[in-house]
């Protein structure tokens, strides 16, 4: 099974529609994950219009509406192989000055990926968003993938990713929207 992975599109504040390049880069998917940031339904209508069916979680930055509709993580499972799907912002209330902090500061990346890890019990993969840093690697036999932003963010190239699943193993690429 090929399963797409997109996050953090932020349309329209980021740009104002989907990448160019993400038709030829989905090419055969049979599924979609976004991992939020999305911003508006309208975006998961086109994804499911334009490729095939899309599942989502919603991100600190999508509109209310987004949030009401989509859980904040999710489990899904596709030839017996399980992936959890989640933002990756935290959403733990915090004092102003803690969450200035946060916004100033780059997230500790290990940080991070321990916290994803302790989020989810018996998952093969960890599918998340919200650093815009692409990231593919193992942790203690969990695969952790980050596409990347879809958006062109804090000088990052689009990013999208590419997951191959079935019941023998998982793996996963990040695919480079410029040169898609």
């Amino acid at each position: 099974m090929k399963i797409g992975v997109i996050a953090d599109t932020h349309i329209p504040d980021r740009q104002p529609a989907l990448p160019a390049g993400l038709r030829q880069a989905f090419v055969g998917v049979d599924i979609i994950l976004h991992a939020g940031d999305i911003c508006t339904l309208g975006i998961l209508q086109e994804l499911q219009d334009s490729f095939t069916i899309t599942l989502a979680v919603h991100g600190e930055r999508d509109e209310e509406d987004v949030r009401r509709f989509l859980e904040g993580r999710r489990v899904v499972e596709f030839s017996g192989r399980r992936i959890g799907l989640v933002h990756g912002h935290r959403e733990r209330p915090a004092p102003w000055w803690r969450r200035l902090l946060r916004r100033i500061a780059q997230p500790d990346e290990g940080e991070i990926r321990e916290e994803l890890l302790a989020a989810f019990q018996d998952v093969d993969c960890i599918v998340y968003g919200h650093t815009h840093r692409p990231y593919v690697q193992m942790h203690r036999g969990v695969l952790l993938f980050n596409p990347g932003p879809a958006a062109p963010i804090d000088g990052r190239r689009p990013s999208v990713g590419l997951l191959e699943v079935d019941q023998h193993a998982i793996s996963g690429r990040i695919v480079d929207l410029d040169g898609a």
